[in-house]
């Protein structure tokens, strides 16, 4: 499809306008060389003004998407990279996917080490980004690439809020994922979708869809297998993917006739969760038996 006028060009969709890539490169090396040693020195703060400048100012994006999806390039402490993900997170000068992913990564922070103050904190705000992308009818076809695409987000963002329901021992949030993953998987259309968005919100699509194993197995197969027929098709075979999407999906349909609880679920494994997702299966079974 050729490019409207007023359209943003390759480069400019990915963050950097072409005019910044030669009159600001000094600057831009120099503020992203000040961000890394600030990191490697704990000074998260110093770290996050050169940051939020090249995303505001120079609308350069690399560092941070570095920091956000590659865990190796975050601090090693534990408390600076709580800080710097933090500071993502609440920086309206930083875009809105990205602070959304620095919320997503906190919330996994929080489950796997259990901390609950952590989570009721994130949980407020999560669930209002959760309304606003579902408020929005155009989500549900949202044509963005991977990390910018809404519908993604959406799944990405409620497949956190999982995790802090099982933390918590929130049945009724819980209860309430898998009939919600139902329903929008009944609204959506794959072929309006990027063929990579729509493999890889698979795995995390598969994790909220399987709550509904205790109260609804057949819908729940039925949804998977919709799904694997999906993530089966040949638009995807080029994907460049890191995650076997395609045979996670496979290994819940095969778990699923144990009617035991479906641990693969779990993107943080620890006995909290195991336990959550323990109590869950349980209490949702009586249900269906009373």
């Amino acid at each position: 499809m050729p490019r409207r006028r007023g359209d943003r060009s390759v480069a400019e969709a990915r963050g950097r306008p072409l005019w910044l890539r030669f009159r600001s490169r000094r600057s831009v090396l120099a503020l992203e060389e000040e961000a890394r040693a600030a990191l490697a020195h704990g000074d998260v703060a110093v770290a996050l003004v050169a940051l939020e400048t090249l995303a505001r100012r120079y609308r350069w994006h690399a560092p941070v998407e570095a920091l956000l999806f590659r865990r190796a390039a975050r601090p090693a402490g534990g408390a600076q990279a709580e800080a710097l993900l933090r500071g993502i997170a609440a920086c309206a000068g930083f875009r809105r996917h990205h602070r959304a992913y620095a919320a997503v990564s906190l919330v996994y922070r929080a489950a796997a080490s259990g901390d609950c103050s952590l989570a009721r904190e994130l949980q407020v705000g999560l669930e209002a980004a959760v309304a606003e992308l579902e408020a929005d009818p155009a989500t549900l076809h949202c044509g963005r690439r991977n990390r910018e695409n809404r519908l993604k987000r959406l799944i990405s963002s409620r497949a956190a809020l999982l995790h802090l329901a099982l933390l918590q021992h929130d049945q009724q949030a819980l209860a309430a994922i898998g009939p919600w993953a139902h329903a929008l998987l009944a609204r959506l259309d794959f072929d309006r979708l990027p063929a990579d968005v729509s493999l890889r919100l698979m795995s995390n699509f598969g994790r909220c869809l399987a709550l509904q194993a205790p109260l609804a197995p057949q819908a729940l197969r039925l949804d998977l297998e919709r799904l694997v027929a999906e993530a089966a098709r040949p638009r995807h075979r080029h994907s460049r993917a890191p995650e076997d999407h395609l045979g996670f999906l496979r290994g819940l349909l095969a778990d699923l006739g144990t009617g035991a609880p479906l641990l693969a679920i779990l993107n943080v494994d620890t006995p909290e969760l195991r336990a959550g997702l323990g109590a869950f299966w349980q209490a949702a079974a009586q249900g269906r038996g009373a």
